[in-house]
This record gives structure tokens, sequence and C-alpha cells, in this order.
């Protein structure tokens, strides 16, 4: 398969660009010692998809890459792609970044000071350790399959039956609620500061990508997902307001204390996630299917975007937080400013570097095309004389 998935490059660029906005929402969380109804439900609406999409469309392209290239150019370019990165960020970038967001802030982290160096944790880039974990886990798995043929078939069988039927978000909810029951708060956390993973996160972003890996292992199957997003996007605007309201209410002891209330919270968040990325997954195949050397470009400085983002924004936040102006005006100046320093930066230092080739592979430079030349009247006439 030669051909670029052009949609889906577009929704694993979506899920890396909206932690701009989720980020920015934090600091003012932070700052502010909470957040009001607003940025609360702002916070949710880009949670309840955007990993589990993420994690999703991984699992796609991973079986695409193996199925593609083999097993060990399938390995190099994730140990390329994400354990470089990863490495790079949790020893560079995320001590001095802890140091700032202590001294700056006043957060308690585990340790002060230079200590933040020698103690070191995955920082925002833990999606990438357990994506990691989920790789290793998967390919263990399709190699202890190799010799069960019979299992494995009836295992891809089984998966592409479930994920073709309509009610594939309403089941496969069940399982990610479950996975989910152990979170403090209706919505999945973010595991920053260990590398010790929560078994529970990890079966829940697994359940994903092994859903992305059967899309791609059964023929015909992701367009039939993609086929049916208007069913899908119904039953996530019918679940979606009442699992908001009770996310937003989960303060209330008589509802947050409730581990009835607790389960039907997630239940309805997981049918809301499952519903939102099928339901994504067909709008971008009917809107964004076609080639844009736009899109294709925001696809490929997205990764870097993520890396770098975080801190860009916290500098940008130490002007802005001391500055009198509104919540609203603070979470546009963060996402805006930030992505007006470290966008043009990718183009101009990145995207045909080292870097980049780390990122996502080489990238050919486009010729410059020179101004057509333009004859002035005595040449013209000349021409006509000759």
């Amino acid at each position: 398969m030669s051909e670029r998935i052009h949609h889906l490059d577009a929704l694993r660029a979506l899920t890396m660009l909206l932690i701009l906005p989720a980020h920015a929402l934090a600091m003012i969380g932070l700052s502010n010692e909470g957040w009001n109804g607003v940025e609360r439900t702002t916070y949710w609406l880009i949670h309840v998809f955007r990993l589990p999409l993420f994690f999703l469309v991984a699992g796609f392209f991973g079986a695409l890459l193996l199925d593609a290239r083999g097993f060990r150019a399938l390995l190099l370019n994730r140990l390329l792609r994400i354990g470089v990165p990863m490495v790079v960020v949790v020893a560079v970038v995320a001590p001095p970044l802890d140091l700032l967001v202590q001294s700056q802030m006043g957060i308690d982290l585990r340790s002060e000071g230079i200590g933040m160096f020698f103690e070191l944790h995955p920082s925002f880039v833990w999606f990438l350790w357990y994506l990691t974990i989920i790789y290793a886990a998967i390919l263990l798995a399709r190699w202890a399959l190799g010799s069960l043929p019979a299992a494995r078939d009836l295992l891809l069988a089984s998966g592409f039956r479930l994920l073709s039927h309509w009610a594939a978000p309403l089941v496969l909810a069940v399982p990610c609620a479950l996975a989910l029951y152990w979170q403090p708060t209706w919505i999945a956390e973010a595991p920053s500061v260990s590398f010790l993973p929560h078994p529970d996160l990890l079966a829940y972003y697994g359940i994903f990508f092994a859903c992305g890996w059967i899309m791609f292992a059964g023929e015909g199957l992701r367009k039939a997902i993609e086929l049916r997003s208007q069913r899908y996007l119904v039953l996530a605007a019918l679940a979606l307001p009442p699992a908001l309201a009770l996310y937003l209410l989960q303060g209330d002891p008589a509802i947050g204390a409730s581990r009835g209330f607790h389960s039907l919270a997630l239940l309805l968040l997981s049918v809301v996630t499952w519903s939102l990325t099928f339901g994504l997954l067909g709008l971008a195949r009917r809107f964004l299917s076609e080639a844009s050397p736009r899109l294709r470009y925001w696809a490929d400085a997205s990764y870097w975007i993520y890396l770098s983002h975080l801190p860009v924004m916290a500098v940008v936040g130490l002007v802005i937080f001391e500055t009198p102006i509104p919540d609203s005006l603070r979470f546009a100046l963060l996402v805006l400013v930030t992505l007006g320093l470290i966008f043009p930066a990718y183009g101009a230092f990145v995207r045909h570097s080292a870097i980049g080739r780390i990122l996502h592979g080489p990238r050919r430079r486009e010729p410059e095309r020179r101004p057509r030349r333009q004859l002035t009247r005595p040449a013209v006439a000349a021409g006509r004389r000759a």
C-alpha cells in the first residue's frame, strides 16, 4: 500500500495540534486554582476523543507499516520516531520545564531544584511511553499467535465482525468503561509522573490501538466504518450531553460519591468516545481525502509542534499571567503566540534537518520558482525584427 491515506494523516495531526488548547487550559486552571464551566467543558470535549483517536490511528499505521516493510523496518522506524524524541524530552526538556513550573507557579513536584534532573519521569510525552509498551505487547502477541493460525484467524474474524457492526461503539464502550473504573474522575487521567505504567490505562488505550490494527487487517473494514459516520455522530450527539453533565456535576456529593453514577458516567463517556472516533473517521474521509500540500505540511509539522510547544508555552505564560487580562484572552495568546513561534521554526530549522528526518523521515525540498522574465518593449520589437 504505497499511497498516503491523507484523511488519516489529517486526523493524526489533529490529535497532536489539539494539545495546545488543552495545555493552555491546564495552565489557566493551575493559575486560577480551578476552571469555570466553559473551560472545564472545553477541556473535556478535547480529551474525550483526542488520545483514543490517536491510538486507533497509530494502530492502523503500525499494521500498515508492518505489512508494507516487515518487522525489522517497523522496529527501527518506531525506535527512531518514538524512542529518540521521548528520550530527548525526558532527559533534556522535562527537568528544566519542571523547575520553571515549580518556581513560577508554586506547584509542589516530587523533587526540588537540581533533584529534578535525577528523578526522570515521562512528563508530557507519557503517551509515547505507553505507545511503546503497547507496540511491544501487540508484536509479542502476534509472534505468539504465529504458531496458532486458527486462534489468530478467530481473533481477527471476531474483531472484524464486531467493528463492522453498527453497534460497535455500544459494545466497545463496556470494556473501556471497565478499564477506566479506577480513574478518580470521569475522564482518563494523564499518567505523567512515573514510568510505572497504569494497567487500566494501558488496557484502555490498548483497546483502541488493537482496533486500529484490526481495521487495517480487515479488508474493507475501514471503509465500512467511515461510510457509516452519520449514524455514529447521531449516537455521539445523544450520549454527549448526559456524559458532559455528569462530568460537570461530579463535585456534587450526591453524584460524585456514588459508584453507580461513576459507572454510568464512564459508560456514557466511552460511548461518546467511540462514536466520535468512528464519526471523525467518516468526516475526514469525506472532506480531507484529497491530496493537499498545505495539509501535508501541517501533518508533518504536527509532531514537532507537540514536542516543542510546552516549554515555549510555559515561557509565554510567565508574561501573560502577570498581565491583568481576561482568561479568554490569556487562552488565545497562549495558543497563538506559542504556535506563532514554533510553526515557522519547523520550516526554517526542522523540516529538512536531522531533526526532521527523525520525526517524519526526509522531505523533498520544493524547487525554487524563478520569476518569469519580463521582456521590455524594445526587446520584443527586436525579436520581431529578427
